[in-house]
């Protein structure tokens, strides 16, 4: 009775572990994000105080990506639920010998097959004064490197790097910055271009 029991606890095991790396049925592609500095916007409200201020520099990824669903998820007709972008950029910036990472994860909702769509993605300007420690931020000169995950059902299936290799796991070489990419209703860009990028789950 042991033996039988061992026999197919072992079957079990392996039969999760195969379902467990059965990837995904949805294809993702992506293209390189293009990764620039954009000012806050300026908008007017009447009845409100007159107040000088001075538009600071944010820095924006827009990725694009695209979907493929089989036929029994609706094929071109179809929509993901729902997927995770991991966002890891290394800027120019040193403290005790490591350089500045910025990590975040964001939820991105309802992403329609057969057509590309537009992730976007911010990080604030008090965010990268605090990082570079300096008021301006330029993406050419103060970004080092990028990379992108995509994550769909707790497995990447999808991604692009500025670097080759896992190069933001190097913990000796980094200073995380966990949580530091905003989705864009969270910034003042929010009702800026309407239905351009992909809606966003609240974290």
């Amino acid at each position: 009775m042991k033996s039988h029991f061992t026999a197919l606890s072992f079957f079990v095991l392996a039969a999760s572990a195969l379902h467990a790396q059965t990837p995904p049925a949805v294809k993702v592609e992506v293209k390189a994000p293009k990764i620039i500095n954009i000012q806050t916007p300026q908008f007017q409200a009447g009845n409100t105080p007159a107040r000088n201020w001075r538009p600071k520099e944010w820095l924006e990824v827009d990725l694009e990506v695209a979907i493929k669903l089989p036929p029994a998820a609706g094929g071109r007709n179809g929509s993901l639920p729902a997927m995770t972008i991991n966002f890891y950029i290394a800027m120019n910036a040193q403290k005790d010998g490591k350089y500045q990472l910025l990590k975040g994860s964001l939820n991105y909702v309802d992403i329609p097959a057969g057509e590309r769509c537009h992730a976007l993605a911010y990080v604030s300007p008090a965010t990268l004064r605090r990082v570079l420690e300096k008021d301006n931020f330029t993406a050419g000169s103060d970004m080092k490197a990028y990379a992108i995950e995509v994550v769909v059902d707790g497995q990447v299936v999808a991604g692009d790097t500025s670097v080759p290799g896992k190069w933001w796991e190097k913990t000796d070489s980094f200073i995380a910055n966990e949580s530091v990419i905003l989705a864009r209703k969270e910034t003042p860009f929010d009702i800026l271009w309407g239905d351009y990028d992909l809606p966003t789950k609240a974290k």
